[in-house]
């Protein structure tokens, strides 16, 4: 049977993945650092702290996966851009598939970024665009998958890394663009953007983690972009959510500073990924009406009790 590890399995992808591997006829174990529910249909909990090499290597050699699906990271809204404990995590992923491949793993599939590009060049393509992040994340990314790409090389484990662009759905970090907007609209308070001109390339959760369960039945390796590849200018992003809210104020747009670097443009290129089968299915409007109708959820039960 075939035996998937997945790190990061209570972070935002990683619960809209445990699903579909689920459904896809997986043996799911799932890492957390909070202990988990051990009866879930879904997958096998086990507890781990990734920065313990020693306990992390000593779980692989228990379980044996013949895949591994390496979602975590910190990934702290407005801190893990900069965060020193990037470079832990670069150490810890390391550590995580050397002894995946040590005890007989045979494809990885990894998270990357985006971030992980030259910005400047706005369209990425993974083996056209030059690679030059701007930040300590990004950084560590990338020195992780060239370093991941030597500690593999001659051994049976393949590797694919994922890029991946800008997710979004229910169970977003709240702070982040979309919930910060619904949140305001929904208080009645301004909403407060930037100048709004930005393009980007958004991509519902369900089908991020889509793009991941498909990869680790994928026989090719090397680099894939996550993406929609559908440039999406943020004006208009936040005005179907003052439409689809039925919100009548006006969005205060620069109101919030974009340094003077900050790229007009910034889309993945997705033809090696659909190549292999995969496409995206969410549309942006219909991804934006289930995200907001999961995040009103809460606040409709709390308002009726």
């Amino acid at each position: 049977m075939k035996h998937v590890l997945v790190t990061g399995a209570n972070g935002f992808i990683g619960r809209a993945v445990l699903p579909l591997l689920a459904a896809r006829g997986w043996r799911v174990s799932a890492v957390s650092r909070q202990p988990q529910d051990t009866d879930s249909a879904l997958a096998s909990w086990h507890t781990a702290d990734l920065f313990d090499t020693d306990a992390t290597a000593q779980l692989l050699g228990h379980l044996r996966p013949t895949h591994l699906l390496h979602l975590a990271w910190n990934t702290e809204h407005g801190r893990f851009w900069q965060a020193p404990d990037n470079l832990d995590w670069m150490s810890a992923s390391l550590s995580l598939l050397r002894a995946f491949a040590e005890n007989g793993g045979k494809r990885a599939v990894v998270s990357g970024t985006c971030a992980e590009y030259d910005w400047s060049h706005g369209f990425c393509r993974e083996d056209v665009t030059p690679c030059a992040p701007r930040s300590l994340y990004g950084e560590a990314k990338l020195a992780t998958h060239h370093l991941a790409r030597h500690l593999l090389a001659g051994t049976d484990t393949q590797l694919a890394w994922a890029r991946v662009f800008f997710p979004y759905g229910p169970g977003e970090a709240a702070g982040r663009l979309i919930p910060s907007v619904m949140r305001a609209m929904d208080a009645g308070e301004p909403v407060r953007c930037s100048h709004g001109q930005q393009y980007r390339d958004f991509l519902h959760v369900d089908d991020v983690a889509a793009a991941f369960a498909h990869l680790l039945d994928v026989a090719d390796d090397g680099v894939f972009n996550i993406a929609s590849g559908i440039p999406v200018q943020l004006r208009h992003l936040v005005l179907t959510l003052a439409r689809l809210m039925h919100w009548t104020g006006t969005p205060d747009f620069g109101a919030i500073a974009v340094p003077a670097d900050d790229p007009p443009l910034l889309v993945g290129d997705i033809t090696r990924l659909r190549a292999t089968g995969w496409q995206p299915t969410v549309t942006l409007e219909d991804g934006l009406i289930h995200t907001l109708a999961d995040w009103r959820q809460p606040r409709q039960h709390h308002r009726s009790s």
